[in-house]
């Protein structure tokens, strides 16, 4: 059995009193590829949000690597080995690939320069875009540099939400095979992928979310792709 790598136990959260997610428990092992599915607006985005530290849970805790981070800020959570790709190909659009990539390493210092280095590696097309402004790229592009951004802090468990999400096919399969060699090199990954064939592709472990609470979560090899296509149509 994997050591948990992120533990959440009895997790709910919210936005005012707009309440979201009700009695999540998660446990991720290390080392491998957990991916959280569900209808648009079931509250993916928010467990994922609510793990990062962009949103502080009314009840529950979050466990990173043993310390529980349930109220640590996002900057330490950083430090401390998490990374996020938030949906949306995030960026710093005034500045160019080169910087994004430059900076983010810069305020972590998890690591040397070949970190850049392995992630522009991870993502051949940035290499000739260094000088480019990241505002200027194509949605595949950026979601490739936000990727590789998040890469730069040398992390132990990367949060990716819907990392193909609007992307042309060639691109999606390049993204599909970076996050096959990052878990292969012993990063655990957390995303939320909306493509059903990708999601059961890439997964070890596949968790599915309605309505704010967990209405499947086990292994992949457990789950037929019928089975799959029940759970979400609920």
């Amino acid at each position: 059995m994997n050591t948990p790598h992120l533990a959440v136990t009895g997790l709910h959260a919210g936005y005012g009193r707009a309440r979201v997610l009700f009695d999540i428990n998660l446990t991720i092992p290390t080392g491998t590829i957990t991916c959280v599915m569900g209808r648009n607006g079931v509250g993916k985005t928010t467990l994922l949000n609510t793990i990062a530290g962009l949103l502080t849970p009314t009840q529950g805790t979050i466990t990173h690597n043993g310390t529980d981070i349930t109220n640590k800020p996002p900057h330490t959570r950083i430090r401390g080995g998490m990374a996020y790709a938030p949906q949306g190909h995030d960026t710093f659009a005034p500045l160019t690939v080169a910087d994004n990539l430059h900076l983010a390493h810069h305020a972590t210092r998890r690591g040397g320069p070949e970190l850049i280095t392995r992630a522009l590696d991870r993502f051949p097309r940035l290499k000739p875009l260094l000088h480019r402004r990241a505002g200027l790229l194509s949605g595949g592009q950026a979601q490739q540099l936000a990727i590789a951004r998040a890469l730069v802090t040398n992390p132990t468990l990367l949060i990716l939400d819907e990392p193909t999400e609007g992307i042309q096919p060639s691109i999606v399969a390049e993204i599909e095979q970076a996050i096959t060699d990052i878990a292969a090199e012993g990063t655990t990954i957390l995303l939320v992928e909306q493509y059903l064939d990708v999601a059961l592709r890439l997964a070890d472990h596949v968790t599915v979310l309605d309505a704010g609470r967990i209405t499947h979560s086990g292994a992949r090899a457990d789950l037929t792709d019928t089975d799959a296509q029940a759970l979400l149509a609920i």
